[in-house]
């Protein structure tokens, strides 16, 4: 009987030999269950291993590369007790990762930690598209004021060699879905170092699919931003969310800072206006079990025309998620992608904006949108946010967004009609109904949590795990 990939032989109902395909030439032979060789063609020769040797082998090196791993660990823990230097890298790929304004200067407070910020290339997009994101990153954490390390060298087509060149003690994540890693900077290379994940984005959809890859399981600590993520995962991963810990999300810190200065990043104008953020996503291919945020496609021609006729009481920031400039460039070519980008730069009242969002949302009045992080993030303002659910929109949303989603302004038929409805009466008039459960839903899930914000949360449980090698 042949099934797929795999050959048996069964006599009397009883299975005798079963062979299995591995990966292309490469077959296991196991009789009546037990394993007996392998095979691999290898330069036109047919290499035979005993399989039960073979994987008696494997089963203790796997033993002594983890009891290895976790003597390395325990030094580290030791490291820190007996007051020596601990090597902390935070990592990230792309502009808006970067999360840790914050708990940065607290780390660096603290004279036993050496922090380092490493930017690795996003193995998930072409050389250019790599080599683009990380320099905008570095430039963007250069303008802040911190000295990055660049993770790859795009002349010798090479990553840095982490251990040789930080030797990190702790590594901090920012992602955590492995396409989007070089191996040299995955995990599973740092099995005997201790691990954090935060993610960059605050999930409000499919956490099914989100919160229950490898790197989330294999973390010493994932920081989640509220208890309804926390029961999410609980139900979700692998681990039965034993790792995750909430803590706030760091990247709301300078929300609630009522110290914090922002920047004014708006093209100035005659006399003052209301400020709308246009922030559309791209993904209009997704797959039919993945959330579709397609507006964009749908209004790109409609809302600089809105901008135009508003000119006089608004002004727009036209602030799309980074990736869809590629998403542009491969259906309409280079040349109209970069005219239609102009074309926001060229109004009196209306820019394309894509440095620190922070500063962004903190003066403006309003956000018309259908991304994802920002669902949750431009709430955190208590400001107005419309989403633009189009006919082919697919939300998707997770227990968490399906409680924000009361707050936010949303389509009920005609898209456009709706949205310039938002503008006149809830932006211009001033007519924010839904203000007052907007407020309760802030205070409920943004607020503090132990007290605390976000980064003290964060470096409590560092100092803890370090101090008890448990979360």
């Amino acid at each position: 009987m042949y099934n797929g990939e795999k050959f048996k032989i069964y006599l009397l109902g009883i299975k005798i030999l079963k062979i299995k395909k591995i990966m292309n030439g490469i077959f296991e032979v196991y009789l009546f269950g037990l394993p007996l060789f392998s095979c691999r063609k290898v330069d036109n020769r047919v290499k035979i291993n005993i399989l039960v040797l073979q994987k008696i082998v494997d089963h203790y090196k796997k033993v002594f590369i983890k009891k290895k791993n976790e003597k390395s660990r325990l030094e580290i823990l030791n490291k820190f007790k007996a007051g020596e230097k601990i090597n902390i890298c935070i990592q990230l790929s792309r502009p808006g990762m970067w999360n840790f304004d914050y708990l940065y200067p607290i780390l660096k407070n603290n004279k036993q930690f050496n922090v380092s910020i490493l930017i690795m290339p996003d193995a998930l997009y072409k050389k250019e598209l790599q080599q683009y994101y990380l320099q905008k990153t570095y430039q963007e954490l250069k303008d802040k004021g911190y000295s990055p390390i660049v993770g790859y060298n795009f002349e010798t087509n090479k990553c840095i060699d982490i251990r040789k060149e930080i030797n990190p003690d702790i590594i901090f994540y920012t992602d955590f879905w492995k396409p989007h890693f070089y191996k040299e900077f995955y995990i599973t290379e740092f099995l005997d170092k201790i691990t954090f994940l935060t993610e960059y984005g605050f999930s409000v959809r499919q956490d099914e699919k989100t919160c229950n890859f490898e790197l989330n399981n294999l973390v010493d600590a994932y920081f989640r931003p509220t208890y309804v993520h926390l029961d999410m995962c609980k139900k979700l991963m692998n681990n039965s969310g034993e790792n995750v810990v909430i803590t706030g999300s760091p990247k709301l810190d300078c929300i609630f800072d009522t110290d914090y200065k922002y920047n004014d990043i708006w093209k100035p104008q005659p006399c003052p206006k209301k400020r709308i953020i246009w922030a559309p996503h791209y993904n209009k291919y997704s797959p039919e079990s993945m959330y579709r945020n397609d507006g964009f496609w749908v209004l790109y021609d409609f809302m600089l025309e809105l901008a135009e006729h508003y000119k006089d009481t608004v002004q727009f920031v036209f602030r799309p998620h980074p990736v869809l400039y590629n998403y542009l460039v491969k259906e309409w070519g280079q040349d109209k992608t970069d005219e239609y980008y102009e074309k926001w730069n060229k109004l009196e009242n209306g820019q394309y904006f894509d440095g620190n969002f922070v500063d962004l949302f903190g003066t403006s009045d309003a956000m018309i949108m259908d991304s994802c992080s920002f669902l949750a993030e431009y709430t955190a303002t208590n400001k107005p946010l419309f989403y633009t659910r189009t006919s082919t929109s697919r939300l998707n949303l997770n227990e968490f967004g399906e409680k924000l989603f009361e707050h936010v302004y949303d389509t009920e038929g005609d898209l456009v009609l709706d949205i310039e409805n938002f503008i006149k009466d809830v932006v211009i008039n001033g007519n924010d109904y839904k203000k007052e459960g907007r407020t309760k839903f802030v205070q409920k899930y943004f607020g503090k949590i132990n007290g605390k914000t976000a980064s003290e949360n964060i470096y409590d449980e560092i100092i803890n795990f370090l101090e008890k090698g448990d979360i």
